[in-house]
């Protein structure tokens, strides 16, 4: 099965679709992917680009592909900046960055997810941290994004890098979601503290 849910802005359009989870004969897949499509109506960045180091401090493609967290009923794949513990105050909290999608032009990207699906960003890596077994019935695709049109001057790549190789530094984004139903996905939420993300219309924690 397949679910389309697009979020619109005047600038562009977000749709995701994945795939149920399932084979032929119902038996459970061992992944899930979902696929990304951006139309661009004028000029967009979109923070398509988690990064992370290799043992040689060189800027790499996180190897996660996305941010995950489970809220609720939820399944949270956010290409944002990850939420800061509580408490805690990074020297590196991993800034997105950003790819330019030019008017007419469509961004897609695939994500395939090992079920089941592990909570992890660039500030809570501990894939192994002790983790309840649970089924989400939802997946919220969260990415940032900013018009060109919203900018006195065009945003610069990492200082001595590309933008072709590393993408873009943009700062006030915006985000846009899209989500979608899907048939209940297996998921490991972390049963210790974790800094999720959060949309503006969550109720806030007491």
């Amino acid at each position: 099965m397949e679910d389309h849910n697009p979020n619109d802005s005047a600038a562009h359009s977000l749709a995701a679709a994945h795939n149920s989870g399932f084979d032929a004969t119902n038996s459970p897949l061992s992944e899930v992917e979902i696929e990304v499509e951006i139309e661009a109506r004028e000029e967009v960045f979109i923070s398509d680009r988690l990064w992370d180091f290799d043992d040689d401090r060189n800027r790499i493609a996180d190897p996660f592909g996305v941010y995950r967290f489970v809220v609720g009923d939820s399944l949270r794949l956010v290409f944002a900046q990850a939420p800061l513990p509580r408490g805690v105050v990074p020297r590196l909290t991993f800034q997105p960055l950003y790819s330019r999608v030019r008017a007419g032009e469509t961004l897609r990207k695939q994500l395939t997810l090992s079920l089941p699906v592990q909570e992890y960003s660039s500030l809570s890596r501990n894939i192994d941290a002790p983790s309840e077994l649970e089924r989400v019935a939802r997946v919220t695709l969260v990415m940032g994004h900013r018009a060109r049109s919203a900018m006195q001057s065009d945003p610069a790549p990492p200082p001595f890098e590309s933008a072709d190789d590393a993408g873009y530094i943009v700062h006030s984004p915006s985000i846009i979601t899209s989500t979608m139903t899907v048939d209940p996905l297996p998921v490991l939420r972390r049963t210790q503290s974790m800094a999720r993300y959060a949309l503006p219309a969550d109720a806030p924690h007491p």
